[in-house]
């Protein structure tokens, strides 16, 4: 999700499909956790296993140069300040309904916290 000035829209979680869009946040579906563990990447580079497929690329606006990556439990896993106000990301993993693996690539990133 994009930190911003405008309010967050959650995009609508219908449960059928596996990846999900609003204006400042998207949604992408992995395996339960009852299943295991998600590995999760995120770098300026795509990723290093060939294997994995493009899930979905767009840009998400950001006001304040900042992304946030939550888990469905609201944790805070990691946060990408960008270097531009509108990030092209490409969401990458392994399988395209429940992935194990899961590479978030930002060519405009410039720090991760």
């Amino acid at each position: 999700m994009a930190e911003d000035d405008q309010q967050l829209v959650i995009p609508d979680i219908d449960g059928t499909a596996n990846f999900w869009t609003s204006q400042n946040a998207w949604g992408v579906a992995v395996q339960h956790d009852a299943q295991g563990e998600v590995e999760l990447t995120i770098g300026p580079y795509p990723p290093e296993d060939r294997s994995l497929i493009r899930l979905h690329e767009g840009i998400l606006h950001t006001s304040r140069r900042l992304i946030e990556i939550q888990t469905v439990y609201l944790d805070c896993i990691a946060k990408l300040r960008t270097k531009t106000q509108d990030a092209v990301i490409p969401i990458w993993s392994d399988d395209a309904r429940q992935p194990e693996h899961v590479h978030i690539q930002c060519h405009d990133v410039e720090e991760i916290l």
